[in-house]
């Protein structure tokens, strides 16, 4: 039997609320020196959002303070937000709202990282995100 309030993707059981800002710090900070190496076209962030318990409060949360923190971090370049729909065979869609954040550089997504902004996006995530969170770290080719 799982327990609700632990990741069942880590080896090491931690409380959902700590991973979900755990997970999504260490993309950023542990990704940024890799990145480095990146050629230009930039870096983006994929956050892609599980389906919430309750959709109204998700979004109410999400447009009304997650997404206001989110445009208060200059660095990012420009920001993408969709919801997933179903596919062509009418199955539900794998993730509810998939947010993405581009960056012109891995150097611009660290210099993000660093800043109280960023740090209240990120502690911001586990407030609202009651389906869970799957961070995706790209260079755009």
């Amino acid at each position: 039997m799982t327990d609700p309030n632990h990741t069942a993707c880590s080896p090491i059981a931690v409380p959902r609320r700590a991973a979900l800002s755990l997970g999504f710090a260490a993309v950023v900070g542990l990704a940024a020196a890799a990145l480095a190496r990146a050629e230009a076209g930039g870096i983006k962030i994929t956050a892609l959002y599980g389906n919430p318990k309750n959709p109204e409060e998700f979004e109410k949360y999400y447009a009304g303070t997650h997404m206001p923190l989110v445009y208060d971090v200059k660095e990012i370049k420009r920001t993408e937000l969709a919801v997933g729909i179903p596919g062509p065979d009418g199955k539900p869609p794998p993730f509810y709202r998939i947010t993405e954040l581009y960056f012109d550089s891995a150097e611009q997504l660290k210099q993000a990282a660093e800043t109280a902004q960023w740090k209240k996006v990120v502690e911001d995530v586990p407030k609202f995100a009651s389906g869970g969170v799957t961070i995706l770290l790209s260079k755009i080719a």
